[in-house]
């Protein structure tokens, strides 16, 4: 047998754990699209074998947070399982830690880069947890979401949510619908946003007018250049950050050292043309040396 079969075999089996995912509606479904959520249960996507490879980095993550749980001596329940009383609606929780004055749940995410903040959808699901919770057990809950990236070793905690029942009860009617259009057929709403990237029924979506456009086989490249904007996003925020803290600390000295570092401040001076002025004190003039030029932009939606 071929290795990527043997991975593939491996990789694709469900989790146990989690049942049946069409016989009821997951804490991660009301984060997502309606319809999404409905063609995936009614129409699941085969996977190819980057795409389980890269699912098998939650699990990844979820191990190490376990492990190191563990060697902390942390008490905790790894993938409990909180039912609504009367509706088939059911959250699966990475971590919960059951103490004395209430519960908190932690879901962990696998990410390629860490966001600024937290993905809507992962907060919607995270408040679902929650909602299950004080409602099955009664008692004071909180909630966090630990994002890691296992590539680079970041990791970010987002943390302080409390059980809000306004948002819970949106959260329940939004399944109520799903369920609704699995079991009667009503029609399912699309949820447009940034997920829309990587969503395996996005050709046929009424949101998207596909027709006669070429479907290219660079869907994980495209998820790259995503995960690097992201990226280039965060790191220049963090060397502009940087950059002002180095020179409030060395602007009293004008030059100073850091170890094996020379930092100096200096001040540089620009001459440019004021365009947008003499348009307006010449406006004739100016036309007759406008110059339009073309170049090639990439958008991704």
């Amino acid at each position: 047998m071929e290795l990527e079969s043997i991975l593939s075999n491996y990789l694709s089996q469900p989790k146990l754990e989690l049942g049946d995912r069409r016989s009821y509606i997951g804490a991660s479904d009301v984060g997502n699209c309606h319809r999404k959520v409905v063609l995936s249960k009614t129409v699941p996507e085969i996977h190819d074998i980057n795409t389980l490879i890269r699912f098998e980095r939650g699990n990844l993550v979820e191990t190490i947070i376990e492990k190191a749980l563990e060697h902390a001596g942390v008490e905790f329940i790894s993938q409990l399982e909180v039912k609504h009383p009367e509706q088939p609606f059911t959250a699966h929780l990475d971590f919960t830690f059951v103490r004395d004055d209430g519960i908190a749940v932690l879901e962990a995410k696998s990410v390629s880069h860490i966001p600024e903040e937290p993905y809507p959808s992962w907060v919607s699901q995270l408040y679902f947890q929650m909602g299950l919770v004080e409602l099955t057990h009664h008692l004071p809950v909180r909630g966090g979401i630990l994002a890691v990236d296992l590539n680079s070793g970041d990791f970010k905690l987002f943390n302080g949510y409390t059980h809000n029942p306004v948002l819970f009860e949106g959260l329940l009617k939004k399944a109520e619908k799903i369920w609704a259009s699995l079991k009667d057929g009503t029609p399912v709403t699309t949820e447009k946003s940034l997920l829309c990237l990587y969503c395996p029924y996005r050709e046929s979506c009424p949101e998207y007018d596909t027709d006669g456009i070429p479907d290219l086989p660079i869907a994980d490249q495209v998820m790259d250049y995503q995960a690097a904007k992201a990226q280039e996003k965060v790191i220049k925020a963090d060397v502009s950050r940087s950059r002002k803290e180095l020179e409030l600390a060395v602007q009293p000295y004008g030059e100073a050292k850091a170890g094996d570092y020379h930092l100096k401040l200096s001040t540089s001076t620009r001459t440019g043309f004021n365009s947008k002025a003499f348009k307006e004190e010449y406006p004739e003039l100016a036309k007759e040396y406008v110059k339009t030029s073309s170049f090639t932009r990439l958008t991704v939606n």
